[in-house]
């Protein structure tokens, strides 16, 4: 039997959830939305998902920019560092609820599996966006995290109201196709794979998968449809130009101001 936990990555609800229902429900594997890159960077880390100021910082970043870093790189970065001042904000850091999964899953003596597409072929398909939408979600970022912020309002948690999920998902769908193919249907499809695919291999077993409360829906859909995953086409590498990269990455950086804006906002 597979059981789909939808969690929201900042919401220190989730981390209690992921370690009630394990608890509760003593599943014999915890698969969770993670590829082996994460999970190793992870661990390395000794678990810590907090990056201090000496990690990462934005006029560190804008230097390295500046002076001609490596884009790829950079990308990354700035997206971390995205992840650390939500963390803050809001008191638990992205990707925690897989951390208690994991530490729940050795507590319980279930195994660990990673459904989750690698994560360099995710960003590669997000690059490949046509520059149209890189051009629309630079100009309608801060309308997105103003749509954000209203729903969110002084309540963190009511981001995981199946009706502000949906909201968001399907104006994502609507505004940039591409994008939302990319970042959230070609992995909802993986993951569906994934998931029967251990089902398969450990029929009798049951399977309690960890996910974004934003994949539950599309990886239950997937669950019950055949032919539903090219797993050539999701895992191939697009070609992608240093135009692309720059757009992007310049969006993030715009985003992330905007986000900064957005918290004194509500703060207010």
């Amino acid at each position: 039997m597979i059981k789909i936990v939808g969690t929201g990555h900042i919401l220190k609800r989730s981390v209690r959830d992921v370690e009630r229902f394990v608890k509760e429900e003593k599943p014999d594997i915890i698969a969770l939305e993670l590829d082996a890159k994460r999970f190793e960077a992870l661990e390395k880390r000794g678990w810590r998902l907090d990056f201090s100021e000496e990690d990462i910082n934005f006029r560190a970043l804008l230097r390295e920019m500046v002076g001609g870093g490596s884009l790829p790189v950079l990308l990354e970065r700035f997206l971390a560092l995205i992840q650390r001042d939500l963390g803050r904000k809001f008191g638990v850091h992205p990707g925690s609820e897989m951390v208690a999964a994991i530490q729940s899953a050795r507590t319980s003596g279930a195994r660990i599996a990673l459904i989750d597409r690698d994560i360099d072929i995710t960003l590669n398909h997000i690059l490949s966006v046509p520059i149209k939408e890189k051009i629309k979600l630079f100009t309608r970022s801060g309308r997105d995290l103003g749509l954000v912020g209203n729903l969110l309002g002084t309540n963190i948690d009511g981001i995981l109201r199946e009706e502000n999920i949906e909201k968001i998902m399907t104006e994502l769908k609507k505004s940039l196709p591409a994008l939302y193919s990319a970042l959230v249907d070609e992995r909802d499809r993986y993951m569906a794979y994934m998931l029967l695919r251990l089902q398969e291999k450990h029929p009798r077993e049951d399977i309690m998968a960890i996910v974004g409360a934003g994949h539950e829906k599309g990886i239950k859909r997937y669950l019950n449809k055949t032919d539903f995953a090219d797993m050539k086409k999701l895992t191939e590498l697009h070609p992608v130009s240093k135009i692309h990269l720059i757009l992007l990455l310049f969006t993030i950086i715009f985003t992330y101001i905007l986000m900064k804006l957005e918290f004194i906002r509500i703060r207010k």
